[in-house]
């Protein structure tokens, strides 16, 4: 009986020395990516929306010398045309010819009174004073005459003066124009500027010769690096705002009245903290990120500055060269375990 009973005690003892011991489960931890916080030069951006226009200080318009009928037009705004090709037929109105049929009878009759006052000097009955006072008239009245048919004449077919686009028609067949006013509009095809419209604060932070991106809105061609031409001030009594006129280089690809959006730099904040955007966070207490301590997750509010694209600026309350934690970060608390892809690998191996 007391053998048994030992025997059975050793048995137990084997099978506990044996026995392997019982895991102690690890504390969760919650996958996340980390960036470093780091020093850089941060541009203030302002983003705008407008438009492609043609650069008006290229545009040539042609106006009637002219009273004149509007006969024929051949182009339509959009147009492509060569320069000196035929945008218009023009004909004399009923007042340009009665002008010019009497301006050709007066100019006939001063040269019939020059011709009697030579004679009469001839016979002694007029002076030099006479003759070169009829000769004078005759002539002035010929002159008129004679540039108001040359006038006629060019006005007859109205060409481009250059080799551009047709940027409006301002006129319809049968219509009558009087001198001086605007018939065609044709821009130059490269010469083309956008008009961005700026609330009016963001006016005031801009000038000539700021950097500025140009994108497409239809997103089929890359952004345009440009600059700032000037400022327009003005306030559009349609959309209450004012606009940055900014150039267009040649050759971008852009076209008139086509959406584009800019993105302009307004100021450079110089050896700026900086963190990635989607790394800070807002509560009721502020702005705070979530820092990568050795595996533990650390909440720490900052005191954040400027936006730029996908950059915030930290004013204070973090250091170059610690890790905050971007994805998973929503679902961190203080002092919550993490790791990383990388501890992930460490342990696998």
């Amino acid at each position: 009986m007391r053998m048994t009973s030992t025997l059975a005690v050793l048995t137990a003892l084997v099978a506990a020395c044996g026995a392997p011991a019982a895991k102690t489960p690890s504390d969760p931890s919650a996958l996340v990516t980390t960036a470093a916080v780091t020093r850089e030069n941060l541009p203030e951006i302002v983003s705008g929306f407008g438009s492609i226009e043609f650069d008006p200080a290229s545009q040539h318009t042609l106006n009637a010398e002219i009273e004149a009928r509007v006969i024929d037009i051949l182009a339509v705004s959009g147009d492509s045309v060569d320069k000196g090709q035929v945008i218009l037929r023009l004909g004399p109105s009923s007042t340009t010819g009665l002008d010019l049929v009497r301006f050709r009878r007066d100019a006939t009759a001063a040269q019939a009174v020059l011709e009697r006052t030579q004679r009469l000097r001839k016979d002694g009955l007029a002076s030099d004073a006479d003759v070169e006072a009829a000769a004078a008239t005759a002539r002035d009245l010929d002159l008129q005459a004679s540039s108001l048919e040359a006038r006629t004449g060019s006005v007859s077919m109205l060409r481009s003066p250059i080799a551009g686009i047709v940027d409006a028609l301002l006129v319809e067949p049968g219509d009558l124009v009087a001198p001086g006013a605007q018939m065609v509009r044709v821009a130059s095809a490269d010469a083309i500027q956008a008009r961005i419209g700026l609330e009016i604060e963001d006016a005031t932070r801009l000038k000539a010769g700021d950097a500025v991106s140009l994108q497409p809105l239809d997103g089929s061609k890359k952004a345009v690096e440009t600059v700032i031409r000037s400022i327009d001030t003005r306030i559009d009594p349609s959309t209450r705002m004012a606009a940055a006129l900014v150039a267009a280089p040649p050759g971008n690809g852009l076209l008139s009245g086509e959406a584009v959006k800019a993105e302009m730099v307004a100021e450079i904040h110089q050896d700026a903290i900086t963190v990635p955007r989607q790394a800070v966070f807002q509560d009721e207490s502020g702005a705070y990120v979530f820092i990568d301590d050795n595996g533990t997750a650390r909440l720490r509010h900052i005191e954040a500055g400027i936006q730029s694209r996908d950059k915030t600026e930290v004013l204070s309350g973090l250091e170059t060269g610690e890790a905050v934690i971007l994805e998973g970060g929503a679902i961190l608390s203080d002092g919550m375990k993490v790791r990383t892809d990388g501890a992930i690998r460490e342990a696998a191996q």
